[in-house]
């Protein structure tokens, strides 16, 4: 069987043996997926990424993937003929744990009502929905991990606020805080991402913030200078613009919460350095198609082992800042 016949029986007929056709739908909608995760933009493999993505890692579901996060030196080295024997410094790794779990969904289509369908219609209709399902879980597990219990040296508050609870609806999100979220992380030593020899930062802000950010006369002011319309780098993608040499992203899944003061909406937006998160595959999508009733309904399910979290480094948020902002409805 040549490559060219297999493809064509692939798009065209069912003769195919279905283990094979079942890995070759599977692949695609792992590919789908990923391809139209918000996320993706920003993930490679390597330390150089926002998201580390890491493959091949042949684990069962419910394995931890222990990743060893290097220590910065902070020994004074020697100068000139000074002896270095005996100077040397040891490397100290943190381990960062990430779990992998199995996600899986199934979906089933009515018999009679689809009699007419073929295979590969019902094939392309599961494979539309299940990569969508799981573009959205990703990205919203990719969320969730990275807001998720933001340690005291990687949050900042508006207004001048020492608290989440403190918040009010006055406490807009403005370009000057972008600046402070940048000092910060900077200050700690946040790794930003290198894009064409200059370094950024990512913040990502919900419609809420994007909307007070843009009616701030000093995000206004600098927009007329910041043009990244011509930067093909997938990180500018999407942007809102760039203030500071932070791109700014905005997204509907950064997280809102009504912990303020008086219950007041918080807006939880996040600026990120290199290798904020990790993302450990240890089995890409398995698609796998039964028949019921007799032959008269016909499903198809997807299942994949992954894990997604927030780096973290000696007990502190490795390269996330999390800016809480009020987020008052229209």
């Amino acid at each position: 069987m040549t490559n060219h016949f297999f493809d064509l029986q692939l798009f065209a007929e069912t003769t195919i043996p279905a283990a094979l056709v079942e890995k070759a739908w599977g692949k695609d909608v792992w590919a789908q997926a990923l391809k139209d995760s918000y996320f993706e933009k920003f993930t490679g493999t390597g330390n150089g990424y926002i998201i580390d993505k890491m493959t091949n890692l042949k684990k069962e579901a419910g394995d931890t993937i222990v990743i060893p996060l290097l220590k910065a030196l902070t020994g004074t080295g020697v100068t000139d003929d000074a002896q270095l024997e005996g100077q040397e410094e040891a490397l100290q790794f943190y381990d960062f744990a990430v779990q992998v779990h199995e996600k899986a969904h199934a979906v089933k289509l009515k018999g009679k009502l689809e009699e007419q369908k073929t295979a590969i219609d019902l094939r392309k209709h599961a494979k539309q929905g299940l990569a969508t399902w799981l573009t959205y879980t990703i990205d919203q597990m990719v969320f969730d991990a990275l807001t998720a219990n933001p340690t005291d040296g990687r949050k900042i508050f508006a207004g001048g606020k020492t608290s989440e609870g403190s918040i009010t609806t006055a406490d807009v999100f403005t370009a000057d805080l972008i600046g402070v979220a940048k000092r910060k992380a900077r200050l700690a030593h946040v790794r930003p991402v290198v894009v064409n020899g200059t370094k950024h930062y990512v913040l990502v802000v919900n419609p809420y913030q994007a909307r007070d950010l843009k009616n701030d006369a000093k995000w206004i002011d600098a927009q007329k200078y910041a043009n990244i319309r011509g930067n093909d780098n997938p990180i500018f993608t999407g942007a809102l613009g760039m203030y500071d040499n932070v791109i700014i992203h905005e997204h509907e899944n950064v997280k809102i919460t009504e912990t303020g003061s008086g219950s007041a909406a918080v807006g939880h937006a996040l600026l990120m350095g290199a290798q904020a998160g990790a993302f450990a595959i240890a089995q890409e999508a398995e698609w796998n198609e039964k028949v019921f009733d007799y032959g008269r309904k016909y499903g198809v399910s997807v299942s994949t082992i992954f894990g997604i979290a927030k780096s973290k480094f000696d007990g502190e948020d490795f390269s996330t800042v999390q800016v809480m902002t009020a987020c008052k409805a229209d």
